[in-house]
């Protein structure tokens, strides 16, 4: 496809090329020749010649009408002998002169002005009535009148055949410039013609490749809403056999057969897993997953870690850690829960399938980029590193359903605008090396004013949000107060809050229990004390 638009703009290109050269070469031509025409016109050494010939005659004239007596004066004879050196001076001159020496081979204009010169004096100085004088000058000038006729007659003869030569040629030079220029039209009505047909034709592919586009749109769609009824299907008798399965190890008491329901739990789990693989996988493909950018504590994902892979780690008889490199922000702004679901789900690999024997987890975070190194000893067998990214592929129409944890947390981290890259190995140990921008916050402090009613109830509140940077008051204070959590359920509640939103007008008012009256609250967090909830509208008010 492109070989032939680049081979089109190529055509296009030498056709504009050659009507160019083609059309500049006969305006060329036909100017030149032009231009001799009008150099011709301008030296026309005809009509010298010929004025050449028609003054020495006037001068011959002159001197025979003294001769016969019908003229008693010798200024006409000085004045016509003027004439004639001027104009065989001029004819010895310039391009003219240049152009007459062609012609007169014998010399006749230079020995007419030979013989001016030694005439002269004899004119200047002839008498009325000096007929011996002006007989011996004509004799002298007598003969160059035969030899200027013929002189003459050679250049009128030489020049026409120079006109006709010159006419000629602007003839043939105005049919090539004619044929050029039809030549030209027709090589650009061709191109035209062509690059219509050649539209026409990238028209149609284009329309076709929009049909094969829908189409391939279509199949897409078709295949993950496939993917995610399966995923979901799945998933609730999946859920069923877990909870059997927990029911049965629960009491069975033969540890044989407990062994036996833990492996069959551990493979349902892993399957539970691969389904939500799939499902981010499909969101991954069809770009339906979406990266929220939120604040969250450095601290949680440390402590998320470990709790979430710390079963999975057990089970494979592996230890797992989890540290920071360096000091962490308090706070970062990023994609917290897809940054643990691609830790995860490369740690979980590296237990599952390279029989991992320990494995360590080091956070650091450097000009705008959390870095994450996950350092794995395994003894794994028929296993290689590459394998984390599918290079070792004997059918790339193949997809290796081993691969597809790593192959989901690689999506992950690339839709986080983030890089992963596998350390060269050494031994048995190998290093992933995971970073993805994320912003780091000035941590904030959050007062909270207390107005509960049993130091139980203050404990139980103050541990649901413990770790996050919040200062607890209690009693009226005439310190910024950003959050009120208040006892609700009892009668003087909205007195109460009435009272605070006078005191504190900024300040979010929390319900903390069983409210009658949620609307005169900003937050109601019932009883028992939901944590997650809690933590999530402190975490909104400190961004």
């Amino acid at each position: 496809m492109k070989g032939k638009r680049f081979i089109s703009k190529l055509m296009f290109g030498g056709v504009i090329l050659a009507a160019i050269v083609l059309a500049t070469f006969g305006f060329l031509t036909f100017k030149n020749n032009l231009d001799a025409m009008k150099r011709a016109s301008q030296e026309n050494i005809t009509w010298s010649a010929t004025q050449l010939e028609r003054e020495l005659t006037r001068f011959l004239d002159v001197l025979g009408a003294s001769r016969a007596g019908a003229s008693n004066s010798t200024v006409d004879i000085n004045q016509r002998f003027d004439v004639l050196w001027s104009r065989v001076a001029v004819f010895q001159r310039g391009k003219v002169g240049e152009r007459l020496r062609v012609y007169d081979t014998a010399n006749v204009v230079k020995r007419l002005f030979d013989e001016l010169q030694q005439q002269e004096v004899a004119v200047v100085s002839v008498k009325s009535f000096d007929f011996t004088t002006m007989a011996n000058i004509s004799t002298a000038f007598r003969p160059f009148a035969e030899r200027l006729h013929e002189l003459s007659r050679r250049v009128t003869f030489g020049e026409e055949g120079k006109a006709a030569g010159i006419r000629a040629q602007m003839r043939k030079s105005a049919n090539y410039a004619q044929y050029a220029g039809i030549i030209t039209v027709l090589m650009v009505l061709g191109a035209l013609i062509f690059f219509v047909y050649e539209g026409q034709q990238f028209k149609k592919l284009a329309d076709n490749n929009e049909a094969l586009a829908q189409k391939f749109k279509a199949a897409s769609e078709v295949k993950s809403r496939f993917l995610t009824m399966m995923s979901h299907e799945l998933r609730t008798p999946m859920n069923g056999v877990l909870g059997l399965l927990a029911v049965a190890r629960a009491s069975e008491q033969d540890p044989e057969q407990k062994e036996l329901l833990g492996q069959v739990d551990r493979s349902a789990n892993r399957m539970l897993g691969m389904l939500t693989d799939i499902l981010d996988f499909a969101a991954l493909e069809d770009a339906a997953l979406h990266i929220d950018e939120k604040a969250f504590f450095s601290h949680e994902l440390l402590l998320a870690l470990p709790e979430l892979l710390g079963p999975v780690a057990a089970q494979a008889r592996a230890s797992l850690s989890v540290v920071p490199v360096g000091t962490l922000p308090m706070m970062m702004c990023g994609d917290a829960t897809r940054l643990r679901r691609s830790y995860a789900l490369i740690v979980t690999y590296f237990l599952e399938t390279a029989g991992a024997r320990e494995i360590c987890v080091k956070l650091c975070h450097k000009d705008g980029i959390l870095r994450t190194e996950i350092l794995v000893d395994y003894v794994g067998t028929g296993w290689t590193p590459d394998l984390i990214f599918g290079d070792r592929v004997e059918n790339k129409e193949q997809f290796g359903a081993g691969a597809l944890g790593p192959s989901v947390a690689r999506a992950l981290v690339a839709k986080m605008n983030g890089t992963m890259e596998l350390a060269a190995p050494e031994g048995r140990s190998i290093e992933v090396v995971i970073e993805v921008p994320v912003k780091a916050l000035e941590p904030k402090s959050l007062n909270i004013l207390l107005d509960l009613g049993s130091g139980s109830m203050e404990i139980i509140s103050k541990s649901a949000v413990a770790g996050l940077p919040v200062k607890f008051i209690c009693g009226d204070t005439s310190e910024s107060v950003g959050a009120i959590w208040l006892e609700a359920g009892k009668e003087s509640e909205k007195v109460r809050v009435a009272k605070h939103r006078a005191l504190y007008p900024k300040a979010k008012i929390f319900g903390i229990g069983r409210s009658s009256n949620h609307a005169i609250f900003d937050f109601v967090v019932d009883l028992p004390v939901e944590s997650e909830a809690l933590k999530g509208r402190i975490m909104e008010m400190l961004q």
